[in-house]
């Protein structure tokens, strides 16, 4: 008979709960566009996560609002801005109405020191991106600089993946390359098989940054921690090797040797830890997006011979798709 009492309190608290959930979610709705939370904790996560994210955005789409429905995926309440003008809006208002917000699965995998909350919002986005831009390094006149460079690395990338080969495949190159490139002008290294061995993790990496924070063995969140801890582990091996060589003489032409020797305004360097975290990120942000928009840029041109014409002649401002 206790045991009953129990088990009927228990369920009649598991009601309550759920209840004042359910109820806080309808009751704070009122200025949301339309839309669904999902279910209490999860939200609509799993659809999103195993379903493809097109056919989630587009079925939302068609039910609730072209341009904006609300929902909640890894654990945050979201609003979807679709279509045209929605991004148009979006882009155009940065910092202005919207600020940029990482998962937690991405703060977890990509901040590995701590700092105070006040220290936090002080040096937020703006900060690192002054840090990021002040050299110059990604201003569109010094990147022509690099463009000899550039080529010269793809043609021997391509040389060493594609020719002589009865079949190739775009995508592994097109990773390699993406990183080859990022290497050479972010970190200074241009070592092969060094930067072979960071596609898999990077690769591991780039999918949990969008998955459950569930960190136990089999786990893709599991798996990409152990991918985002051997590249720090190996970034900060490139850090020393860096800093020693800046120590006796060598120029500073990287984004790298500029993180090494910047200030904050009370004049304190970066921790190494800090510098490791900061180009992991700038790595992983323009590898795997630039890679598929190079793997799909050559599948389309294949496929279009009177456009693969117009590019081998460099007629590019003739080209319409």
């Amino acid at each position: 008979m206790e045991t009953l009492y129990l088990l009927l309190c228990s369920a009649a608290l598991l009601i309550i709960a759920l209840y004042v959930v359910v109820f806080r979610t309808k009751s704070s709705s009122k200025n949301l566009p339309p839309g669904s939370m999902g279910w209490p904790i999860i939200g609509e996560t799993i659809e999103f996560l195993f379903g493809k994210p097109e056919n989630f955005v587009f079925k939302r789409m068609r039910k609730y609002s072209p341009d904006i429905f609300k929902t909640k995926i890894l654990g945050e309440k979201t609003a979807v801005i679709c279509g045209p003008n929605g991004h148009k809006f979006l882009f155009s208002n940065e910092q202005k109405y919207f600020t940029a917000f990482r998962p937690h699965s991405m703060q977890r995998m990509f901040r590995s020191y701590k700092e105070p909350k006040q220290a936090q919002i002080q040096h937020g986005r703006d900060e690192e991106s002054k840090v990021l831009r002040s050299p110059g390094f990604l201003k569109p006149e010094a990147l022509v600089r690099y463009l000899a460079q550039m080529d010269s690395i793809t043609q021997d990338q391509m040389k060493a993946h594609w020719e002589k080969k009865a079949q190739v495949n775009a995508y592994p190159l097109t990773k390699t390359l993406t990183l080859t490139l990022a290497c050479r002008f972010f970190l200074g290294i241009d070592e092969p098989e060094r930067i072979a061995r960071l596609v898999g993790h990077f690769d591991d990496v780039t999918l949990g940054m969008h998955s459950l924070i569930v960190n136990f063995p089999g786990t893709i969140f599991y798996k990409a921690t152990k991918a985002a801890n051997a590249l720090r582990k190996e970034l900060k091996g490139v850090i020393q090797e860096k800093k020693e060589a800046m120590a006796s003489g060598a120029p500073m032409r990287d984004i790298l040797s500029h993180m090494i020797v910047a200030t904050d305004p009370s004049g304190k360097h970066m921790a190494e830890a800090e510098i490791a975290d900061k180009i992991m990120g700038l790595l992983t942000a323009g590898y795997s997006t630039v890679a598929t928009a190079m793997a799909f840029f050559m599948k389309y041109v294949g496929e279009r011979p009177d456009i693969y014409q117009k590019v081998l002649q460099g007629n590019l401002l003739h080209i319409y798709i």
